[in-house]
């Protein structure tokens, strides 16, 4: 939307001076006053909304990303593109992703060789007490020894590192698609917001002007105390709507800032831009490419390998140790030792944990299934508030603006007759704006759901730019796809 509010013509104050001696004059004067007032704060919105070129996309080259590029408005593309980068979660699931890799060099790696010293049977009483020599049991001994881990487990356990790498990376690429989409969102509510204050301003500007001409024509019974008071009711309640508008956009650029930092606060586009996804039923959308889906099935398959570590565990390892022994007075000794766990309680421990490994994958496999039902779920929620708001700006600037614009003029000829109140208009003047803010929500809502269908069903970053066509632009606004029927 342009931020432009509308006022009478320069020469309403002198024919208004001239008019003071014909009531019938002032009261043609009063209508013609509100009715600049009505078509001042939205009519002229959507003539220019009608007649609005489109723009090409935004490119490198193009003027409108240089002046991007240069701190002037933050379209929607761009907005997504900064997101892109210096974001500490992202870089989180790399550092994870590293550290698994790392670990699984380590799982592979057989455990180091341990060093063992010792004095063995050293007597502290009797007749040898406290000799290393005199007694032929006493040695001085040093050795090696190390579990043997087989390599199956060893490669089972540097699998399952490998899987929770690969997971890692796909939690990445999954938390990079949810902020693409929160960035999306953030920035058509703050685009909404500023748009309703720049309707509000105009609101406010015309009414200002709707209330003088109120108060001027109160000593010529042209107009009422009652009338001017309500006048000045509209504006509170209009200065009202503004705050709100305010706090929004505010708001919204704080939680685009969480995401894009200082940029979100450069100056925004003055129009809700159109978003055309690609409209399909959700039976014939392929989820499977979906990163939420995609990181399902790697956690699935992470889980998968634990299953295997644990079967891989209920096979034995060995332990083996060599031992040199010295006896001062006495010949040398060697000792070669095997250790073999028995695994007595097989059905306990290693069964048990085989079983809660399988478990936890099946539990993975009904997670990544219902992740699909879900995605399918809000597919088609989105499908249909998209379709919804796409119905009710039909029906508003279709039907609801023509109407309103047709009883404004009957009541402005009414009046014109002596037969009629300025009540009238002012209540038509308030019906309007709340649907002209009516139609900016459901713009919003259209363009926010727009926004969830392209994170459901598409890649945000190759998805064409928006076109600049405002929804109020009659059948201009209207998405060149449809959805096909469904049975």
């Amino acid at each position: 939307m342009t931020a432009r509010a509308t006022h009478p013509s320069p020469s309403f104050a002198p024919r208004f001076a001239r008019c003071t001696g014909n009531a019938g004059a002032k009261r043609n004067l009063l209508a013609v006053a509100f009715m600049m007032t009505v078509l001042g704060v939205a009519w002229p919105h959507a003539a220019r909304a009608q007649h609005a070129p489109d723009r090409p996309p935004h490119t490198a080259a193009s003027p409108e990303f240089r002046s991007a590029r240069q701190g002037s408005r933050l379209g929607l593309v761009e907005a997504v593109q900064l997101s892109r980068s210096d974001q500490p979660a992202l870089e989180a699931f790399e550092s994870d992703a590293v550290a698994s890799e790392e670990a699984a060099v380590a799982a592979r790696t057989l455990p180091d060789l341990q060093v063992t010293a010792g004095v063995q049977d050293f007597p502290i009483n009797g007749e040898n007490a406290f000799s290393p020599s005199a007694d032929n049991f006493t040695m001085y001994k040093i050795g090696i020894m190390r579990e043997q881990i087989r390599r199956s487990k060893r490669e089972a356990e540097a699998a399952r590192f490998r899987a929770e790498a690969f997971a890692s990376r796909k939690e990445a690429t999954a938390q990079e698609r949810r902020i693409q989409r929160n960035v999306m969102i953030a920035w058509l509510n703050a685009v909404e917001a500023q748009a309703k204050q720049s309707l509000v301003d105009r609101l406010i500007s015309d009414l200002n002007v709707g209330h003088q001409v109120m108060e001027a024509g109160i000593p010529t019974g042209a107009s009422t105390p009652a009338l001017a008071l309500q006048t000045q009711a509209e504006i509170a309640l209009a200065e009202g709507t503004k705050a709100k508008a305010v706090g929004d956009e505010a708001k919204a650029r704080g939680e685009l800032a969480r995401w894009i930092g200082a940029a979100a606060q450069r100056p925004l586009p003055d129009r809700i831009p159109t978003l055309e996804p690609l409209l399909r039923d959700a039976r014939t959308v392929n989820f499977s490419t979906h990163p939420e889906v995609l990181l399902g099935d790697a956690r699935q398959r992470a889980a998968q390998r634990q299953v295997d570590v644990a079967r891989a565990d209920r096979k034995r390892d060995l332990s083996w140790s060599l031992t040199y022994g010295w006896r001062p007075s006495f010949g040398d000794l060697v000792s070669a030792n095997v250790t073999i766990p028995l695994l007595i309680n097989r059905a306990n421990r290693q069964d048990c944990r085989v079983a809660e490994a399988a478990a936890r994958a099946n539990a993975a496999t009904l997670r990544t299934l219902d992740t699909r039902r879900e995605l399918s779920g809000a597919y088609e929620a989105a499908l249909a508030e998209y379709r919804s708001a796409e119905a009710q700006l039909a029906i508003l600037t279709g039907r609801a603006i023509p109407s309103l614009e047709a009883s404004f003029q009957a009541a402005e000829a009414r009046y014109g007759a002596g037969q009629g109140s300025l009540e009238l208009p002012l209540t038509i003047v308030r019906q309007y704006v709340e649907i002209s803010i009516e139609a900016i929500e459901q713009q919003a809502q259209r363009a926010r759901a727009a926004a969830e269908l392209t994170y459901l069903a598409e890649d945000v970053a190759k998805c064409p730019p928006p076109t600049r066509r405002s929804s109020l632009a009659g059948s201009h606004w209207r998405s060149r796809r449809r959805v096909p029927a469904t049975g």
